[in-house]
């Protein structure tokens, strides 16, 4: 089929041939030759254009075939591409698995014979650091590490002193921040051993070297309770401790009268009034379940001292904790190292770590003065937990029984807090003399009996620890 353009190039070009052969005559050879090669020409380009034009359409017809192809070809790529998003996205909603070690230890306690084994007096400063460098490493290995302050910090002017009414110097605070402590109780019978002022000051030191503090506030505005978030696993924490009996309707600890203003900011229960604040335990339950808390632990001061087995209070107050919703339970107070148990609850199905008293992490509570061995235990528990799409669970729990090692070096007390699995494998190493290897032995087992002696289900004795672990003391600046 010719072109429209093809057409026109042809009837005009006929057109003039006939005008031309018409003039011939008039024409000389010569003139005729050359407009005959100029109409060639004309007739020639026309017929290429037309081939042009006819291959230019040709090729857009190719082009749009190959163009339909490869439109068809990528609508298959896409297809695939959103199937390969759509499982990735799939995948991604999985939430991961997420896990969190808690460790806690008992009372942390500085008697006036620590007090002057601590002091320098060519520097006129006092050091806490060596009591903590053989534990240093159980402890700065967990994700949240606990311990309960049962002294005050109220500063050089108030004096230091121990038992009964103590007030110890900052520097002990920088001793547990080396020792990998991130969250002290600070409610005990000792909290207001200095009144209102020393609460307070507690508060402001370990603020200041950037501890999470739990059990008192400094007004009816800030909360006593903390919530951490660590590796994406909320953790609710509280604190309460026992009130010694009332006097002319006002609250007591440790036998100090409280004003309504102190008593609002420690955080307290009655053994008198226990249906009562009960109560209020279980309020603030629901609060840190309403901030969001995937587990709960809560921390008592409680029980009776020097007893190695829970009283009744103790017992009744774990067990309604437990339904409440606690997740953790751990004791301080008697001084020794009471049992661990595991409360089930089958309204909740849920169930509960207890463990009733973690005896004396730090003192000057011997054998010499109370008659009894067992207040220089103490022992280390590890809480593991894992959180996935299915929940918050206690994965594992273990524990390490220590020992406080009080000796003479340069005519000065020394107190170092012994891990004793390790100690009673290189004594050396720990600084142990043969002599008080039984002694350490005796205490390594006492504790396993008496930790183990209601429930040993799921508690396991940590491992030792590797040798590059152990903690050297000479490697690392204590100031």
């Amino acid at each position: 089929m010719i072109s429209p353009v093809g057409r026109t190039i042809i009837v005009e070009t006929s057109v003039f041939h006939i005008f031309l052969i018409k003039k011939v005559n008039a024409i000389n050879k010569k003139t005729y030759i050359i407009t005959f090669l100029v109409i060639f020409g004309l007739v020639g380009a026309g017929f290429i254009a037309l081939a042009m034009q006819t291959a230019d359409t040709n090729e857009k017809k190719d082009n749009d075939s190959y163009i339909e192809q490869i439109s068809l070809e990528n609508a298959e790529n896409l297809e695939e591409l959103a199937l390969e998003e759509q499982e990735q996205e799939e995948i991604e909603v999985e939430e991961p698995i997420r896990t969190l070690r808690i460790t806690a230890v008992g009372d942390l306690m500085v008697h006036s014979p620590q007090i002057t084994a601590a002091y320098n007096r060519e520097t006129q400063t006092y050091s806490y650091y060596d009591n903590f460098k053989y534990v240093k490493p159980y402890i700065e290995r967990a994700d949240i590490a606990i311990g309960n302050l049962e002294t005050v910090f109220a500063g050089p002017e108030s004096g230091f002193t121990g038992y009964p009414l103590f007030n110890t110097p900052d520097e002990f605070a920088d001793a547990l921040k080396f020792a990998g402590f991130d969250t002290i109780i600070t409610t005990n019978n000792h909290s207001i051993d200095r009144g209102k002022q020393g609460l307070l000051r507690t508060i402001d030191v370990l603020e200041e070297k950037g501890f999470d503090f739990v059990g008192t506030r400094r007004n009816k505005d800030e909360q006593s309770y903390i919530v951490k978030n660590v590796n994406d696993i909320n953790v609710g924490i509280t604190a309460y401790t026992y009130e010694t009996p009332m006097v002319n309707n006002r609250k007591a600890i440790n036998g100090i009268l409280m004003n309504n203003e102190l008593a609002a900011l420690i955080d307290s229960f009655s053994y008198e009034r226990l249906d009562e604040d009960l109560a209020k335990m279980e309020e603030r339950i629901m609060k840190l379940q309403n901030a969001g808390s995937d587990l709960i632990v809560v921390y008592l001061h409680w029980g009776n001292e020097y007893a190695t087995t829970p009283n009744h209070y103790q017992r009744r107050i774990a067990s309604e904790l437990a339904a409440y919703g606690a997740d953790i339970i751990i004791g301080s107070h008697p001084h020794v190292i009471q049992p661990y148990e595991i409360i089930y609850n089958e309204n909740r199905g849920t169930e509960t770590v207890v463990f009733y008293s973690l005896g004396n992490f730090i003192s000057n509570q011997r054998v010499e003065y109370l008659g009894t061995y067992l207040t220089e235990n103490g022992i280390i528990v590890n809480i593991d937990i894992e959180k996935n799409k299915d929940g918050t669970s206690i994965q594992g729990i273990s524990y390490t029984p220590t020992w406080v090692h009080k000796y003479r070096k340069d005519g000065v007390n020394q107190y170092d807090i012994l891990p004793l699995p390790d100690a009673i494998q290189d004594i050396e190493a720990f600084n142990l003399q043969e002599n008080k290897l039984q002694r350490v032995t005796n205490a390594k087992a006492s504790t396993g009996e008496i930790i183990t002696s209601e429930s040993s289900g799921r508690l396991y004795l940590e491992a030792f620890l590797e040798q590059e672990e152990l903690y050297n003391i000479s490697e690392v600046s204590t100031q």
